[in-house]
């Protein structure tokens, strides 16, 4: 019961759509008589009164006779007879197959001649004049349409299912073509034939519906496989003609845009495929759209295949107002190429048309697409700055309008965050990189306010940097010939160049804006407090991220006394970048630094002076060695420290007449010796070698703390208590200090924890001292800033791989005092070694210790308060 109702729904809604209560052509069985005289009856029975018989040829049957008394039957049996013999003209195949594609068309001699198919065509399309007395008659246009929806749903849908099987795309879509083309010529066929009985104007109309009711059914019947296959074969044809695929960009220059014959080629291709599409109903709706798609793709994909990462500067930049080259080419391209494919396709389609409008569009979503590019490509043009100017050229050109430049912030601040603001990078990487943007971002926008939106999280993360300001400082200070050099990758030596580069060294002060001519309104996108820079004042910006400058000018203090109190001979550089900085911050603010460099140009001559002075004491006594003094105002100089320990009694002796004779020639004022800064230059004369070097003050006072027991006769040996006791020294200090003579072999820990002196060394340490002694020749440097040498505890040498291991662990070290914490204990590094390895962490925290300790005694590492921190060069 339920599936009797079901399936008469089913008839009912395919009645309702393909009305299928049309009569079919009259059966091959019934006789077609042909001609017919007047009166002759088509199928009636006799009549009663017999008339003159004409017989068919064909057929050799009498003719019916004419039976006045029923006209009505005369004139529908002589429809029925001409519908019959127009229907089997028009019929088409009852079944196909995939090989013979329909068949030839019908020839016009196939059944009857034309004139008697003319005659029965005219009762059937004018019934109502020529047999006004049939009862039943039927529309001849509406039948065809018919029996063409039935036909193709029968027979054309399951061949195109089979030419969906194809495993070629091209092969779907040219098996599909001919199918539909094949139908379209039979179909179009039988209603040509049928529009001969009509007026011309009436034909056309006639037959326009019928196409675009034909157009409709195939349209709405096109399968997934066979769109598929249209966008794979029309893409591929379409990107040919544009130039995106299989032309490289100097091959599409040397061309000079210029088409070759592969791209003529496929244009007439793309052309007769839209043609033969229009022909069978595909260039509807669903056609438009997935040309409009493929153009977009086509677009986006030349963008990215010509643009990206070509960041050429324009050829001429002295033209009033130039664009870009890449705006240039991307112009050219929509014209040339974009819109005249555009125009070609649309022309062959129905009620569409392009416009120059329609172009201009292309051109602004063409522009907007290559600001898109640049700005997912905007940290790597900075990063590339200057040979990225173009990008710059580009995003300047096309990034015009406040939501455009709110994407570019937000973008870029992303990258930042991910690619640049972390603990893997370096300081002097961002400071880098932080200069590249503020030149890069000048270049962009010289209101800088984009740059001040993407600048706020570098400016608080270089904040959180305790190595910030120091690196910028010591870069300043670089010398000129170090721009050239390998110092390139240990300095921010780009300030250098800056810092005497006479744009740079503008005045800060904003003149009134009633005098300013080049005065423009503010960006609708500036904030409140929005103050325009007219100069391109990359330090000041630098500096400015610090926050305020009073921290830049502390360490900057900090830094020139420790240049100062060096063994530096000339200090030009410092006068020079000084001088420079008073014009930025003002002669006030670097009084200190004046004083300073005051301070050592005076004890030159004070200390020469005071020597003199020290020849005639009556406490003097004649030696061979003597003491330098650089006197220092305390009031102006940064905290330096103190750490007190007991220095020989000769150095003692020679401090006191120092002091006798500088409070004579200075009576308001006293001396404070800063024992932990001097240095010393030591030399050892022990039984097979002699040794000279340059040391820390303290390192001097613990080797001459075992020359006292030679001389006194006492064993030369030290316990380190005992030594502490004696020198009154800091624990780290006196630690570092014998592990610094212990690594030149001077002293000799014993297993009683005592420490003596090494007069004589084996061959094996012979050569060691030898190595040591040559490496410390070339490095040309103090103690405090010597290369590390190789340890004694592997005096046979260390392998190689045992020298890689150990840089592999000194720049994780280094890596986290400098990103993590400047300060570290000692169990802290070696949990965070043992987390961060990712092959373990063998040693032990002695070992580690012992390790460390090296780099103190070379003057890589400092230990204050019993944590571990990089020594500030």
């Amino acid at each position: 019961m339920a599936d009797t109702k079901w399936n008469a729904a089913k008839r009912r809604v395919f009645q309702s759509v393909f009305h299928t209560s049309f009569s079919q052509p009259t059966p091959t069985s019934t006789p077609s008589l042909g001609h017919w005289e007047p009166g002759q009856s088509f199928g009636g029975p006799l009549a009663s009164t017999p008339q003159k018989q004409l017989y068919v040829p064909s057929s050799q049957e009498p003719r019916l006779p004419f039976s006045p008394e029923n006209p009505h039957a005369n004139d529908q049996t002589r429809f029925d007879r001409s519908w019959h013999a127009v229907t089997s003209r028009i019929a088409l195949p009852p079944s196909v197959t995939a090989e013979d594609s329909f068949g030839p068309l019908p020839s016009p001699q196939d059944g009857h001649d034309d004139e008697f198919f003319t005659v029965a065509l005219d009762d059937i399309l004018h019934p109502a004049t020529r047999l006004p007395l049939a009862t039943h008659t039927e529309d001849i246009i509406s039948w065809h349409t018919q029996q063409v929806r039935l036909h193709f749903v029968n027979h054309v849908v399951p061949l195109l299912s089979i030419c969906d099987t194809h495993a070629d795309q091209t092969q779907v879509l040219l098996g599909s073509m001919r199918t539909l083309e094949a139908a379209h010529r039979q179909y179009v066929y039988g209603m040509t034939l049928v529009l001969r009985g009509m007026e011309h104007d009436y034909a056309d109309a006639v037959l326009a519906k019928f196409r675009r009711d034909l157009h409709a059914i195939v349209g709405n019947s096109v399968s997934n496989q066979l769109m598929a296959a249209l966008r794979s074969v029309l893409g591929r044809l379409m990107a040919t003609v544009l130039g995106v695929c299989g032309a490289s960009k100097a091959r599409q220059e040397q061309q000079g845009g210029q088409d070759s014959a592969e791209v003529e080629d496929a244009r007439q291709e793309v052309l007769q495929l839209v043609e033969s599409l229009c022909k069978i109903g595909l260039a509807g709706e669903r056609f438009q759209i997935l040309f409009a798609e493929i153009l977009n793709e086509l677009m986006i994909t030349y963008l990215h295949n010509s643009f990206a990462g070509v960041w050429e500067k324009s050829e001429d930049p002295h033209t009033l107002h130039p664009r870009p080259r890449c705006v240039e080419q991307l112009m050219a391209w929509i014209e040339d190429r974009y819109a005249r494919l555009a125009v070609e396709v649309t022309n062959q389609l129905d009620n569409v048309q392009v416009s120059w409008t329609d172009v201009e569009k292309w051109k602004e979503i063409a522009i907007g697409r290559l600001a898109e590019l640049r700005t997912t490509e905007l940290f790597d043009i900075v990063m590339n700055w200057p040979d990225s100017e173009g990008g710059v050229e580009d995003l300047r050109y096309a990034v015009t309008t406040p939501r455009r430049r709110l994407q570019l912030t937000d973008a870029f601040s992303g990258a930042l965050q991910k690619r640049l603001l972390h603990p893997g990078r370096s300081t002097l990487d961002i400071l880098r990189t932080y200069i590249s943007m503020i030149r890069t971002f000048q270049k962009l926008d010289h209101s800088r306010v984009l740059l001040d939106r993407v600048a706020y999280s570098l400016q608080l993360y270089l904040c959180t940097r305790e190595d910030t300001v120091r690196i910028i400082v010591t870069s300043l200070l670089s010398s000129p010939r170090e721009t050239l050099s390998e110092a390139r990758k240990v300095k921010l030596v780009e300030l250098v160049e800056l810092l005497h580069d006479p744009n740079q060294n503008r005045s800060e002060r904003q003149d009134d804006e009633w005098d300013d001519l080049s005065w423009v309104p503010p960006p609708i996108d500036a904030g409140l407090n929005y103050k325009r820079s007219k100069s391109e004042d990359v330090i000041g910006t630098l500096i400015g991220a610090l926050g305020s400058p009073d921290v830049f000018i502390k360490e900057f203090q900090n830094i020139i006394g420790e240049r100062l109190l060096s063994e530096q001979v000339g200090f030009e550089q410092e006068v020079v970048v000084l001088d420079l900085l008073k014009k930025r911050f003002g002669e006030s603010s670097l009084q200190a630094c004046d004083v300073m460099i005051k301070d050592i140009q005076d004890s030159k001559r004070l200390d020469g002076v005071i020597h003199r002075g020290a020849v005639h004491h009556p406490d003097n006594v004649k030696r061979d060695w003597t003491i330098h003094t650089k006197i220092l105002s305390r009031l102006y100089w940064p905290d330096m420290g103190e750490e007190r320990f007991v220095v020989p009694e000769d150095i003692s002796h020679m401090q006191k007449i120092y002091e006798t004779v500088f409070e004579h020639l200075k009576p308001t004022r006293t001396l404070k010796w800063l024992n932990h800064l001097g240095q010393a230059k030591v030399e050892l004369e022990l039984e097979d070698r002699t040794i000279s070097e340059e040391v820390q003050t303290y390192e001097a006072a613990v080797i001459s703390a075992f020359s006292e027991h030679a001389v006194s006769g006492r064993s030369p040996s030290w316990s380190f208590d005992d030594l502490w006791m004696h020198l009154q020294m800091d624990e780290d200090l006196l630690a570092s200090a014998l592990r610094f003579w212990e690594r030149k072999q001077v002293l000799r820990k014993l297993p009683s924890d005592e420490y003596v002196v090494m007069e004589r060394l084996e061959p094996a340490e012979q050569q060691l001292a030898s190595e040591n002694q040559s490496s410390s020749t070339k490095g040309g440097s103090s103690a405090a800033h010597a290369a590390p040498t190789p340890r004694k505890a592997k005096p046979s040498g260390m392998s190689e791989k045992e020298k890689e291991k150990r840089q592999v662990y000194w720049q994780f070290i280094v890596g986290m005092l400098t990103n993590s914490s400047p300060a570290m204990p000692l169990g802290q590094i070696a949990m965070m070694m043992k987390m961060l390895i990712a092959d373990g962490f063998p040693w032990s925290n002695e070992e580690l210790q012992e390790f460390l300790g090296d780099k103190i005694a070379g003057g890589e590492l400092e230990l204050a308060g019993g944590k571990y921190k990089l020594v500030k060069k």
